[in-house]
């Protein structure tokens, strides 16, 4: 089920385990509890089977909780790791906190704990699943990025003038004098040679600032000549950030295609 959290509970209380197992599985489906009493048994079992949280206890023979986070810490850095413990105090929190435990919880007598563990549990897993959906989507965007022929560039639109902040392999091959530094340039100076083309290029620039996404056919200044591009101009939409949008250039040249003038 892609919807199944596995838990790993390291806990020496047989009863306090097997009683956490229960509740949380029958509170929600979700949850498949294993339980693993010492420390080593319980970095066994990461090593033999896919988890997606730990819970463990403080106090525990020939080591403590703190401890064992600091080898599950070794080998799995972001793995949500709650400590589940019935020795409360500033000191463990803290010791805790600074040995990268996601969550530290008391235990408490009746069922309102084990609701409160479960919410934690969720939603700490739930976090690790959207970083790791986004780190791949960002791992795939820039393979993406870096190897297709087309040449892109992206741009923040500072007063309406194109500013590069990054370019892939093709476009820099494509327009950029050896030995120079694209970035922070206006895009517009670097490719345009005429005034059609620059012309052309600022009405691009408007209609991308309004949000369009339009497909141009133009003529722009390469390192070796004027080429004929199918530009794809595509607004960046992102609340948290200046204008911005990617201009991905399609050489049609070869392909006997008319570029515009401009």
């Amino acid at each position: 089920m892609c919807d199944e959290i596995r838990v790993l509970h390291v806990d020496d209380d047989h009863d306090f385990a097997a009683l956490t197992a229960t509740v949380l599985e029958r509170g929600d489906d979700q949850f498949d509890v294993t339980t693993a009493h010492r420390p080593s048994e319980g970095l066994s079992l990461l090593a033999s089977e896919p988890f997606d949280c730990v819970i463990s206890d403080y106090e525990m023979p020939r080591t403590n909780g703190i401890e064992f986070l600091g080898r599950v810490r070794e080998e799995y850095p972001d793995l949500p790791f709650v400590l589940f413990t019935g020795k409360g105090s500033e000191a463990v929190a803290s010791e805790a906190i600074s040995a990268g435990v996601t969550d530290y919880l008391q235990k408490q007598r009746g069922t309102k704990q084990y609701e409160l563990l479960a919410n934690r549990l969720r939603n700490a897993v739930a976090q690790r699943r959207a970083e790791r959906r986004a780190a791949e989507t960002t791992r795939r965007y820039e393979v993406l990025f870096t190897h297709t022929p087309n040449a892109i560039v992206s741009v923040t639109l500072e007063d309406g003038v194109p500013i590069i902040q990054s370019v892939n392999p093709a476009f820099e091959a494509l327009f950029v004098p050896t030995r120079t530094d694209p970035i922070g340039q206006n895009l517009d100076d670097l490719v345009t040679g005429t005034d059609a083309q620059a012309e052309r290029a600022r009405k691009i620039t408007e209609r991308t600032r309004a949000g369009e996404t339009t497909v141009w056919e133009v003529t722009r200044e390469t390192v070796d000549g004027p080429r004929d591009f199918r530009l794809h101009a595509i607004p960046i939409e992102s609340p948290a950030a200046a204008e911005s949008a990617y201009a991905v250039y399609a050489d049609v040249t070869d392909l006997g295609e008319e570029g515009d003038e401009a």
